[in-house]
């Protein structure tokens, strides 16, 4: 008797702690895919919330969001002919959204030669819209693609609405690709994954190049930097886990690499621009004292006279 109630109370004891480790279970994965959900496209908002502070985006390459947007375009098509994770598709819509905002938003910060330029969805002027829309108008605009696919200026354009239709089209060709080919030809699907993939592991490359251009770090967000490199490690071990495609996997151990490059481009700019300023700084301060002190060699030599 003794021995079937500590049996009984053996089993009780497995199944509590059983019971509790699944509990955990669960809230670490939904906590998780909450996280790889909503992640990638928060820490673009902290590079929006860097421009507005600024009042600029120079040294902030636009043509990582081309890239990133084109990869995650592709990813959303690629999930219709291979359906890994739907937490993934839910990020690629949500990073494609964020991405069309910071376009608007480093056009509308953009440090132009000619200052009297602005940005709009239409016009040159200082509003988003003009104060007399008409849909007739922005219609007729819209479907023009003179600008649009004019090869000198794709990706280049002073006008917000160009890149929106240049996105809408994308969509349409790989659309209309899709149909064509078939979402179930394996040929296809995997060619619009590895094609993906690729253009992920290169979403930080515009801004290396763009950063080694500038060589001023004070317009992005380092949030936003920080925020790229852990959350692509913790994508590794989410792809892994989830035995996702092993394109994504691959993308995730580059995308580190490129990070950690940029990291350490954004703390070598930092602290050669920081010298500098203060160079600059010392040198500025000199010159206005010797040039105090000259004043009052004069004075004295008036007062002398």
């Amino acid at each position: 008797m003794h021995n079937q109630t500590l049996g009984n109370n053996t089993l009780s004891f497995i199944f509590s702690r059983n019971l509790f480790l699944s509990i955990i279970r669960f809230i670490y994965g939904i906590l998780l895919d909450l996280f790889m959900t909503f992640a990638p496209s928060l820490n673009y908002l902290f590079q929006a919330q860097k421009f507005k502070q600024t009042k600029s985006s120079k040294g902030f390459s636009i043509f990582l969001c081309l890239v990133t947007l084109l990869s995650h375009t592709l990813k959303v098509f690629f999930w219709f002919g291979k359906r890994f994770k739907f937490t993934l598709l839910l990020q690629s819509i949500l990073v494609i959204n964020m991405q069309l905002y910071l376009i608007y938003l480093c056009l509308k910060y953009k440090e132009s030669e000619d200052k009297t330029s602005s940005v709009s969805f239409l016009y040159n002027n200082k509003n988003l819209l003009p104060n007399k829309f008409k849909l007739k108008n922005f219609i007729k605009s819209f479907f023009d693609c003179t600008k649009t696919l004019n090869s000198r200026l794709i990706w280049r354009w002073n006008n917000a609405l160009e890149y929106y239709k240049f996105f809408f089209l994308i969509i349409f060709i790989l659309s209309t690709l899709s149909i064509y080919f078939g979402i179930n030809n394996i040929y296809y699907i995997n060619a619009i994954g590895i094609f993906s993939i690729f253009l992920e592991m290169l979403c930080t490359l515009p801004q290396i190049i763009e950063l080694h251009k500038s060589k001023n770090p004070n317009n992005i967000s380092k949030i936003m930097v920080f925020m790229w490199f852990s959350g692509n490690i913790l994508k590794i071990y989410y792809n892994t886990v989830n035995n996702s495609p092993m394109q994504l996997i691959i993308g995730s151990y580059i995308q580190v690499f490129f990070n950690v490059i940029l990291i350490c481009q954004m703390f070598y700019y930092y602290y050669v621009y920081k010298i500098g300023e203060l160079e600059h700084n010392t040198s500025f301060n000199s010159d206005e004292e010797e040039e105090k002190e000259t004043t009052k060699l004069k004075e004295q030599s008036k007062e002398i006279n």
